[in-house]
């Protein structure tokens, strides 16, 4: 037989595990049941660990139904409120809060204007024309280069938060299907050890 077929056989069975468990613990029990001579009270107390199994699926289905969502669990939930007793001494905790603050920056700019020097002839006065145009082509340059950086950063935070709400919606559309179909395994577990068990229970003195 091929190795890699072998590897492979335990994650596929362990696919079904939840069959396994449901048809394997209901076989047990009816081996225990069926053999010769067992008396009413045992059958009656399997059909009762069968229908307490069956009812404990319930709460497994709401504990993954809160953790799905984030929610803690029952047994933490249940810790937490035993600890808010009002008859339970508490120890007082003083602490210190500290004040932060933030100081608001901003953006200084600054421009150097040409003028003529001394007699203010045409010459002169071209000459500083010219300077002031240069200067004012460079801070339109400056401008058109801080527009476009900043163009392209509000582009990116867009597009980064377009992934980011695309990838929470997928994830609420997974969490609203599993909540409404992924405990059919865990539903289906417990019908099975409800109908047993109280098959048992019913039965119980035909099958003694």
């Amino acid at each position: 037989m091929n190795l890699h077929r072998v590897k492979a056989l335990a994650p596929w069975l362990a696919e079904a595990r939840y069959v396994w468990l449901s048809v394997g613990s209901n076989l047990i029990a009816l081996i225990v049941v069926l053999r010769p001579g067992t008396s009413e009270p045992t059958i009656r107390l399997t059909g009762l660990v069968l229908q307490c199994l069956g009812i404990a699926t319930v709460v497994w289905g709401i504990s993954e139904t809160r953790a799905l969502f984030g929610h803690p669990s029952l047994s933490l939930r249940a810790r937490e409120w035993l600890q808010r007793c009002p008859l339970r001494s508490k120890s007082i905790t003083l602490g210190a809060a500290g004040v932060s603050s933030a100081t608001a920056t901003g953006r200084l700019r600054g421009h150097v204007t040409y003028g003529p020097i001394g007699d203010p002839t045409t010459e002169a006065r071209l000459e500083a024309l010219e300077k002031n145009l240069g200067a004012i082509h460079e801070r339109i340059s400056a401008v058109q280069k801080e527009t476009d950086d900043e163009f392209h950063k509000a582009t990116a935070s867009l597009e980064s938060e377009s992934v980011v709400r695309s990838n929470e919606d997928a994830s609420i559309r997974s969490k609203l299907e599993a909540t409404g179909t992924g405990g059919v395994h865990i539903s289906a577990i417990g019908a099975a050890w409800l109908f047993v068990g109280v098959a048992l229970s019913t039965a119980a003195p035909e099958l003694s």
